[in-house]
């Protein structure tokens, strides 16, 4: 028995995120068959989805509804849930939750998604869905896709995929919405799309930039930044201003900032009145400006505008801004390996001169809402829900529920929790709350008279009509796998990312089929030859025993990324290998300590950067020797730990010499396999044909990688500077190879491995 436990618990540790296990069969006598399957919800973890299927038909239907993603649409009456199994929405009673027809689903015969879900903005009258079909994993069709009517409308070819940046954004009122396309801002019209009068693409550019580059106001102005100019455009001006673009501005100027807008770290929100600008410097820096279009003169009282300055390790999610010019900030960060999060309030009407932020006493917020007319605000918490009143922040009320993970206002008097185990409605004026939704599932079967229950976080539930009704108690019926005319079992299932199978065999007609085809993505297969694997300089792992790689990120200078870096590797739940150079420690201390708390693997990148080829500099034994030992003793005073005794030489410069000197300090050397050139700069690059967009690279080494891969990423910004960086897009890379069938590991386990 104890040997068997081994064996799960090793198999378990081998699972990848996209890895799908179905379980827990029971058949009726009516041959309606009950089984849930067990996916990860990557930041939200292992969650477990009921289905329903009848056996003989083969039908499925399911029964709960993970909030992977949830919105309210059509004005608050309709509830949209997203998760790996499609996107489901309820009626205006939120009585029941139906698959948006021809949209993928698994209850209508597609995949189960795995790794990240699909990105889907839905317009704010949910009449439309935008969402890309992907062509590879970095890019794809961006698709509008009109509900009521059941029909698809291709936008543009060969977009650029994203999976946490909107891919577009909506004009409040559904009538026009914004998408970048290689670096270009593009609008596009509804009424032209229904009036059959789409113009060409070029014809309706607005200029460069990236989605962070525009905000639309709540009265259907759009808000461009460009350089350090601020451009108001109206809607009603979008085709002549688009169409003269050569000649003409895109809107007009409204106002200026003191620094150049760089739409890759940067980004900004407009005052309700369109008065003022809160610029986000690098994610973490905020200014408050009052917009002027003529800043030459100055007249009357001169204005000490606000600031924040934010640690680098934090960023801010959330800005909420009141029509009254109160303005609240959220913004999370790690530390110590786990996250945290901040508030800061501003006062803009305030009586005196001193416009300030100041950081509320609330910790371990997880998001905020605020309500529809701007009354209340909604903290969300690990156990509960905390109403505040705006204006004053004193605490209304507490709504507790077990791991809330959305907040959403169906009106000032309504809203809705959506959480990991169920889905409440809570009517704030009667006082009462409601179960929407059941989540995931845990205890579940039939009672005796056929209906389904479940018991799930100390609560019992009835499903009836549709929908679920908690109940003090249930009676169930005994759990079975034969009805008079079918058995049901488990098959084991090695291609594609289902673990296993659901059969069903047909006792009185001599027939297995599976309840469901198995999926049509086969994870790549391995190489017929594996190549050897060198010691002296590790290049890479075994290419025929496991679908593993490592990606190893190189700290040089600057710590541009490095919190993006930790987040997405946190979300996926990876180890990864990080190499940091004696300048990367000495400039940036407290990421070192953070790095060092984060149970990655830390190894060196020598004391110093540099081109050890130069004439200039003479590499001898003792050079080698004490750069390493010097980058051994920073790293240790700032941290109190060792480094893992493993390098590479910055430019991974390479000679028999710097081999045995380090080799003589027991030090292995790691080389890599796939040099992603992320380190290449626009300005002197472009047309040399080495220069790639982070797309284009990420495409670049999925094609390249191969089993025992090690992959680097550049941390900071390049010098000269690029259009983008990779670790900005670090989880299409991730979910590319996860879905591939890879897992990600450290250095050391890729050596182990190959051993």
């Amino acid at each position: 028995m104890k040997r068997l436990l081994i064996i799960f618990l090793c198999l378990a540790a081998y699972r990848l995120p996209a890895d799908v296990v179905f379980s827990g069969l029971n058949l009726s006598e009516t041959n309606q068959l009950l089984f849930s399957a067990e996916t990860n919800g990557l930041h939200y973890g292992l969650y477990r989805t009921l289905f329903s299927g009848d056996v003989k038909t083969h039908k499925l239907h399911q029964l709960t509804f993970f909030p992977e993603r949830a919105v309210l649409l059509e004005n608050g009456a309709v509830l949209q849930i997203q998760n790996r199994y499609g996107i489901f929405r309820s009626d205006e009673q939120l009585k029941s939750m139906k698959a948006v027809h021809d949209f993928p689903s698994f209850i209508s015969g597609s995949e189960i998604q795995n790794g990240k879900i699909r990105n889907i903005d839905a317009s704010p009258d949910g009449q439309y869905l935008l969402y890309y079909h992907k062509k590879n994993v970095s890019y794809g069709d961006l698709v509008l896709f009109n509900v009521k009517e059941k029909k698809e409308t291709v936008i543009s070819k060969d977009v650029g995929i994203s999976f946490d940046t909107a891919v577009a954004k909506w004009s409040p009122d559904s009538r026009f919405f914004i998408f970048v396309k290689k670096g270009m801002l593009y609008y596009y019209s509804i009424d032209q799309l229904t009036g059959s009068r789409v113009i060409a693409e070029k014809l309706r550019s607005i200029g460069t930039g990236s989605i962070k580059s525009v905000n639309w106001s709540s009265r259907n102005d759009l808000y461009y930044v460009k350089m350090s100019r601020v451009y108001k455009i109206l809607t009603a001006e979008f085709f002549t201003r688009a169409l003269y673009r050569g000649i003409l501005e895109m809107g007009d100027i409204i106002g200026k900032i003191p620094f150049t807008f760089d739409s890759n770290f940067d980004s900004f929100t407009i005052s309700p009145d369109g008065r003022k600008i809160l610029l986000d410097k690098g994610g973490r820096n905020l200014f408050l400006y009052f917009l002027r279009n003529d800043d030459y003169l100055s007249i009357g009282t001169i204005t000490s505008l606000p600031y924040l300055y934010l640690p680098r390790n934090t960023r801010v999610k959330r800005i909420i801004w009141s029509n009254e010019d109160l303005i609240t900030v959220f913004a999370v960060g790690i530390h110590n390996g786990e996250r945290y999060s901040s508030l800061f309030r501003i006062n803009l009407i305030t009586q005196n001169n001193q416009l300030l932020f100041t950081q509320t006493a609330d910790s371990g917020v997880l998001d905020v809402s605020v309500s529809s007319d701007g009354g209340e605000i909604a903290l969300l918490y690990t156990d509960r829900v905390e109403l505040k009143n705006y204006v004053d922040w004193k605490t209304v009320k507490t709504i507790k529920q077990i791991r809330p993970l959305h907040i959403l206002w169906r009106s000032s008097d309504e809203l809705i929790v959506a959480g990991a185990y169920s889905t409440v409605l809570v009517d704030l004026e009667k006082g009462t709350e409601k179960t929407v939704l059941l989540s995931q599932v845990g205890e579940y079967g039939f009672t005796k008279d056929g209906t389904v229950f479940s018991k799930l976080a100390g609560k019992e539930y009835l499903r009836k009509d549709g929908s679920w009704k908690a109940v003090p108690s249930v009676e169930p019926a005994e759990t079975s796998v034969v009805s008079g005319d079918y058995r049901v079992y488990f098959e084991t299932n090695s291609i594609g990312s289902y673990k296993n199978l659901i059969m069903v065999r047909n006792i009185k007609g001599y027939g297995t089929k599976p309840l469901f085809p198995a999926p049509a993505q086969v994870f790549e297969p391995f190489p017929t030859e594996n190549e050897s694997v060198s010691w002296n300089i590790f290049t890479h792992g075994s290419r025929i025993r496991r679908r593993e790689v490592s990606l190893v990120f190189n700290g040089i200078d600057s710590v541009e990324g490095l919190t993006e870096i930790l987040t997405t590797l946190s979300e996926y739940g990876i180890k990864a290998t990080f190499f940091l150079n004696g300048e990367f420690i000495r400039r940036n201390p407290d990421a070192v300590r953070e790095l060092s708390k984060s149970g990655h693997e830390i190894g060196s990148l020598f004391s110093t950067y540099f081109n050890m080829t130069d004439a200039r500099y003479k590499i001898d034994d003792d050079f080698i020797k004490q750069g390493l030992g010097r980058n051994e003793d920073d790293y240790f005073a700032l941290t109190g730990k060792e480094l893992a005794l493993l390098w590479h030489a910055p430019y991974y410069y390479v000679n028999s010499a710097i081999i045995k000197a380090a080799g003589e300090m027991n030090y292995q050397y790691i080389g890599r396999d796939i040099d992603p050139l992320d380190w290449v700069p626009y300005g002197d690059c472009s047309s040399s044909g080495l220069y790639r967009s982070a797309r284009d690279i990420i495409e670049n080494i999925i094609k390249q990688k191969k089993p025992g891969s090690i992959i680097p990423v550049r941390i900071g910004e390049v010098a000269k500077g690029r259009k983008d960086y990779l670790f900005q897009d670090l989880d299409l890379l991730i979910n590319g190879l996860i879905t591939r069938g890879y897992r990600i590991v450290p250095v050391t386990t890729l050596m182990e491995h190959a051993k």
